[in-house]
């Protein structure tokens, strides 16, 4: 798997479930891949800003 389909993967492991193939390939490159690693890190960081605005903004 290269780093462009990794970083797709991630993202779109935010709007749904991953298929078996996806979770094992990109497992396989969080691995080796720093970078991937970082994204994914901070994707989900991200991720969890927006969620916590939005319950925010519905006050």
């Amino acid at each position: 798997m290269h780093c462009r389909q990794a970083t797709r993967i991630i993202s779109d492991s935010h709007e749904r479930p991953l298929t078996l193939q996806e979770k094992v390939g990109l497992r396989l490159h969080l691995v080796t891949c720093p970078h991937c690693r970082n994204f994914k890190q901070n994707c989900g960081k991200l991720s969890q800003l927006m969620k916590e605005f939005a319950k925010n903004s519905k006050k």
